[in-house]
């Protein structure tokens, strides 16, 4: 147990929350499991200064301190696992500035990330990354933890589009990092460092962040085919002719009949052992109508038994609404164990085929989906009653595969808690060694979300 007397003398009530309903909103994420930390207050700041007081106070006392955007992370990332206090930033949800000259998006972390194209629309602009919990998600979490998502195939990971952070760090001072120039060379990226660092060496206050001009014309293709394998080398060769679509996405069949059976969502299907769902976005029609007629082609000639073409908007909703409905419907099956890896694309085809396979080996079903035009794989494991060890051999299996085809343990989740035990699979002991210098240069009480990532000495 921490002692908060100090912050309860600081703040008042309406800032500094300590009541026992109150806490048990953030005692969880939507890391799916019994992962349960009651934190001993949540702070809900209004503003940076309020920021740089509570980490002032937390610094010199050796407060524990989480930062919290919408609570989406899937891997424990902002789970108080040592008390302390929830720094959740849901109050700041301005948008302060759009510099349309300079295509600059200036905006608080607490904005849900889906309101942002919504706001843009006005101006005829887009933020491209959507990651899968976009309508509950803060771009403040994305900064942090450099979320991905379809769209990342052609314009790139959050972390292309931040161009500025004003970041309080651990000790209550605040610092701004980058600007609204496209160039910086002058030394080490710190901003860049931020970014990603699951709120483990600072805090983001304000963003800049780039917009590009919305296109007006947009489709999206749902394809299937009898074999992942099919899918995957029709995407690689659509990729190797040169076009790049926005998103080109893959599921598997069990994938689709769980969500169609488990929730309200539906596709045309027919008897396929994978799908594509492929969007591409043209500033004339005409250009839409090529492509998409092009990549039918090819998608057909390498055994597709069909291409669904999406013009209307309502139609390619219902698409993408089934997609991000996946997770929703596997959760009605049982728990799942989340794992998100990412392999070189070509490795795609086989690391899926060892991994299906193993469904026998465990007792269980594994379902996949992802971004076949990345290499970013969503395992879904059903958990067993008898596991005691949530499937850990199972996933060291999978992990360690991914790392013999040159992939890596996460492509989007990030490690957060619940993966920072696999985290030697991925990174060299030196490099972890780095980071942890990097940790206690920027946090040297190890106060700002303490044992994310890696163990620091004292907290294992």
């Amino acid at each position: 147990m921490q002692d908060l007397s100090v912050l309860k003398q600081e703040f008042a009530p309406d800032l500094l929350r300590t009541d026992g309903e109150e806490l048990e909103k953030y005692a969880k994420d939507e890391t799916p499991g019994d992962y349960y930390f009651l934190p001993e207050a949540v702070f809900l700041p209004n503003n940076t200064n309020e920021v740089k007081q509570l980490l002032s106070i937390a610094s010199k006392e050796k407060i524990p301190v989480v930062p919290r955007g919408g609570g989406t992370s899937r891997c424990g990332g902002s789970l108080a696992v040592y008390g302390g206090v929830i720094l959740s930033l849901e109050k700041m949800q301005e948008i302060i500035d759009i510099d349309e000259e300079n295509l600059i998006l200036e905006i608080q972390p607490g904005v849900i990330t889906e309101n942002i194209n919504e706001f843009l629309k006005e101006y005829k602009f887009f933020y491209p990354p959507d990651p899968a919990s976009i309508d509950s998600c803060s771009i403040g979490g994305n900064v942090s933890t450099n979320a991905g998502g379809p769209r990342c195939l052609k314009y790139g990971l959050t972390r292309n589009y931040v161009y500025g952070i004003e970041v309080v760090f651990p000790d209550g001072k605040k610092e701004f990092l980058g600007g609204k120039m496209q160039k910086n060379a002058t030394g080490y990226s710190l901003m860049n460092l931020l970014i990603g660092s699951e709120g483990t060496l600072g805090v983001i206050t304000r963003i800049f962040l780039k917009v590009l001009p919305l296109f007006p014309y947009s489709a999206t293709l749902l394809v299937p085919f009898k074999e992942l394998k099919d899918a995957a080398q029709s995407a690689f060769i659509a990729l190797s002719k040169g076009f790049l679509p926005s998103a080109l996405e893959f599921m598997d069949e069990d994938s689709v009949r769980a969500t169609m059976e488990n929730t309200d969502k539906s596709i045309p299907i027919e008897d396929a052992g994978a799908f594509l769902i492929v969007e591409i976005n043209e500033y004339k029609k005409e250009d839409i109508e090529d492509m998409f007629e092009k990549l039918g082609k090819v998608f057909l000639e390498y055994g597709a038994s069909d291409v669904f073409i999406a013009e209307e908007p309502y139609q390619q909703d219902k698409i993408w609404d089934f997609r991000r409905s996946i997770s929703e419907a596997l959760d009605h099956i049982g728990t799942v164990i989340p794992e998100d890896v990412v392999v070189p694309r070509a490795n795609l085809p086989e690391f899926v085929g060892y991994v299906k396979g193993l469904e026998k080996k465990y007792g269980t079903r594994i379902y996949t989906f992802g971004h076949i035009g990345d290499g970013n794989i969503h395992i879904n494991i059903i958990e067993r009653d008898e596991w005691n060890d949530r499937g850990e051999p199972l996933i060291r299996e999978i992990l360690k595969k991914a790392t013999t085809l040159g992939g890596k343990i996460s492509g989007e989740h990030g490690i957060g808690w619940t993966k920072k035990k696999f985290l030697q699979y991925s990174r060299t002991e030196r490099e972890i060694n780095i980071m942890k210098g990097i940790k206690r240069e920027f946090d040297p009480f190890n106060i700002l979300n303490p044992g994310k990532i890696f163990d620091m000495e004292g907290n294992k």
